[in-house]
């Protein structure tokens, strides 16, 4: 089944302070207001911030939900939905206006919240686009199995560099869903506490998972960074041939990954 990846959602505090820092400090443009509680950037990023609100349903608790996800668009919906189905797995319709096109939520097996989407028509092209989406999962496989399964993508084979860092490839602790030959896609990780201290960097992309943001110029945009007094993490070309990646928190403490192809 053919398929992209749509977007990436994000919780934000500060609407402000994180519109000037996606828009302005990485260079992704000028924001659309979608509402009082969300800013888009471009076809690749929502910033949404979280609503203050608990619900309880059949003895469980709610709180916000639908800031962070990942949005998957696919070329058959009801093939995904007979799929999650068939296996008994837990999916919502979206409303309406959440993508412009059907939906549905659901949650894949490490409990990353996914939106799978009708694949709609593209967008014009802009200078920047997302690269990849990061995952974590205690068990890839599982993970993994999940997403070639309910949507049909494809596992693909990590390609490094010569002078990889410090960190494994082995398919059961670093899985890429492949839209390309460049590790473009979904990557599935199992979180690795000692990466950044064994890799000399201030932040640790194995945990928590992160939207990576490919842009003409990553020089410029650490640049940008470290003037506004932003700590980045310089990688240099060590975890994917010919890709450059910076590493920064955004103002709401999300991890973000900036990428250049060299």
């Amino acid at each position: 089944m053919t398929w992209s990846i749509l977007g990436a959602s994000l919780v934000a505090h500060d609407l402000a302070a994180s519109g000037h820092f996606f828009g302005t400090l990485l260079g992704l443009g000028t924001p659309r207001q979608r509402d009082a509680r969300t800013l888009g950037f471009g076809p690749g990023l929502r910033l949404q911030r979280p609503e203050p609100r608990l619900s309880r349903a059949a003895g469980a608790l709610f709180g916000p939900a639908g800031a962070r996800h990942v949005a998957i668009a696919v070329e058959d919906l009801p093939a995904v939905a007979g799929n999650l189905g068939r296996a008994g797995l837990p999916c919502l319709a979206a409303e309406p206006a959440e993508f412009g096109t059907d939906a549905l939520w659901t949650l894949d097996p490490a409990q990353n919240l996914v939106a799978f989407c009708e694949r709609r028509p593209g967008h014009a092209a802009a200078a920047w686009h997302l690269h990849h989406v990061n995952l974590p999962a205690a068990d890839v496989r599982e993970a993994t199995a999940f997403y070639v399964e309910m949507a049909g993508m494809t596992e693909g084979r990590w390609r490094a560099p010569a002078a990889r860092g410090d960190f494994s490839i082995d398919p059961a602790e670093l899985a890429v869903l492949t839209l390309g030959t460049d590790n473009s896609g979904l990557h599935i990780i199992r979180p690795d506490p000692g990466f950044a201290l064994r890799n000399g960097f201030a932040h640790n992309p194995s945990i928590g998972g992160h939207p990576a943001f490919c842009v003409p110029d990553a020089g410029a945009v650490k640049a940008r960074l470290e003037a506004a007094g932003v700590t980045v993490s310089d990688a240099g070309v060590y975890a994917m041939a010919g890709m450059r990646q910076i590493y920064v928190l955004d103002p709401a403490g999300n991890m973000i990954e900036v990428n250049q192809r060299v």
